[in-house]
């Protein structure tokens, strides 16, 4: 098994060759770029027995190489966060630490090895940017897999892995690796990917995926993931848009996981199996985007996602409809409203519902669920003084349905991100 000493030492290793031979004109000094991205969040939610509520500022400050020699480049992230508001009993945002103090971490420190279309990347790094998507669409999930960045606060994830990627034809990308730890979004640690799900061992993760675009505008991809005596993941899906005229389109898309637990079944102590499915549409015409979405989840367990947001169509802001046996279904439309004279504001609203999950243990029946999410956004133009900041208003409510009683939660967030390159 691969382990941190193995990745720290694979680095090291190579550090010093370029730092040696390289000066000042070569393209491993004239195409280096860095540049920072500065975001603060403040989040509170309104739990039926309790108050969540922290405000934070911080970013990050990255820099690259260009390739030595064609062939070996070097870069990392630096990633902190300050404590502007966080009340004492109001910890669990995940925008500051459970006690509500802020964190520094270097969560990204590697090395990239490239051999004609192909890349390995070694040690700290992010997971899970896919190589390919529609243009001037919505996007459908934070992650588009399960191994993913989940960067829906201040921080994303990063991991400490091996992985490859690159090209096997025009028209098929492929990446693949083996992942030893991970940093959770407000930790200043790396943990094993096995105890990160919440097993009692240390293990890491093998994957392998493959995106494939045969024609213009259609994807399919798939992907596996395993972690020895903790879980097992195959995925797949199928996107395809198409080009009505250029000022209209409409988006057809599908999905489905394979999930079940693997040798000692650490996570629950017994075997589990189950599966999700999800359909998506989407229609956009000029300054309006219609959409919708229903999925379905097998009655074995509930759908686990420890490494990324989730790919599924229905992740809101608040609930993941992914429960076991759960039958659900979203609709949405999103308007650009510079036709109002509201140049760089657009507005999101949707709605999802959730019905006959289940305890997978008990078999009870769990509630309903019904969530509506609204944003409000503002994207700077780029002669401003501050070009491409997005400034994002955000409220989310659900009603939970017991059928005696009916528990609501309320989500209130407001978000600025800025992105600056220094050269």
């Amino acid at each position: 098994m691969l382990r941190k000493s193995v990745l720290v030492a694979a680095t090291a290793a190579l550090l010093p060759v370029p730092a040696l031979s390289q000066s000042a004109g070569s393209p491993f000094m004239d195409d280096a770029k860095a540049g920072a991205q500065l975001r603060s969040m403040y989040f509170r939610r309104d739990l039926p027995a309790s108050v969540q509520e922290s405000w934070g500022l911080g970013g990050s400050v990255w820099g690259r190489t260009g390739y030595y020699n064609g062939w070996l480049q070097f870069g990392g992230t630096f990633y902190g966060n300050a404590a502007l508001y966080g009340p004492d009993g109001r910890g669990g945002t995940n925008v500051l630490t459970p006690a509500q103090n802020g964190y520094a971490v270097i969560g990204e420190a590697y090395a990239k090895l490239k051999y004609q279309e192909h890349e390995m990347t070694v040690y700290r790094q992010m997971i899970g940017r896919n190589p390919q998507k529609a243009e001037g669409v919505r996007g459908i999930q934070t992650d588009m897999n399960y191994l993913g960045t989940n960067d829906t606060r201040m921080t994303p994830y990063t991991y400490e892995a091996v992985m490859v990627n690159g090209k096997i034809a025009d028209s098929l990308w492929y990446q693949a690796g083996y992942v030893d730890g991970i940093k959770d979004r407000i930790s200043e640690k790396f943990v094993s990917m096995s105890r990160f799900a919440g097993a009692n061992k240390d293990s890491g993760l093998w994957n392998a995926g493959l995106q494939w675009q045969p024609v213009k505008d259609l994807w399919v991809q798939g992907s596996y993931y395993s972690v020895e005596d903790t879980i097992r993941i195959a995925y797949t899906d199928v996107d395809w848009v198409n080009r009505i005229s250029k000022e209209s389109y409409y988006r057809l898309a599908a999905q489905y996981t394979d999930q079940r637990s693997d040798g000692a079944n650490l996570l629950t102590g017994s075997q589990f199996k189950t599966w999700n499915t999800g359909v998506y549409g989407e229609y956009g015409w000029k300054w309006l985007t219609l959409y919708g979405a229903a999925g379905w989840t097998g009655d074995g367990a509930a759908i686990r996602n420890p490494y990324s947001f989730g790919p599924f169509y229905i992740s809101q802001r608040i609930k993941t409809f992914s429960r076991a046996g759960e039958d659900a279904l979203m609709l949405g439309s999103t308007f650009n409203l510079a036709p109002l004279g509201l140049t760089g504001f657009s507005f999101d609203f949707n709605i999802a519902d959730g019905r006959h999950a289940i305890d997978a243990a008990t078999r009870a029946s769990l509630p309903k669920w019904r969530e509506y999410d609204y944003d409000l956004i503002y994207r700077f133009a780029k002669e401003s003084a501050v070009p491409g900041m997005r400034l994002r208003l955000r409220y989310g409510t659900v009603r939970e349905d017991f059928g005696t009683r009916t528990d609501k939660t309320d989500d209130l967030r407001i978000d600025l991100n800025w992105g600056l390159n220094f050269n």
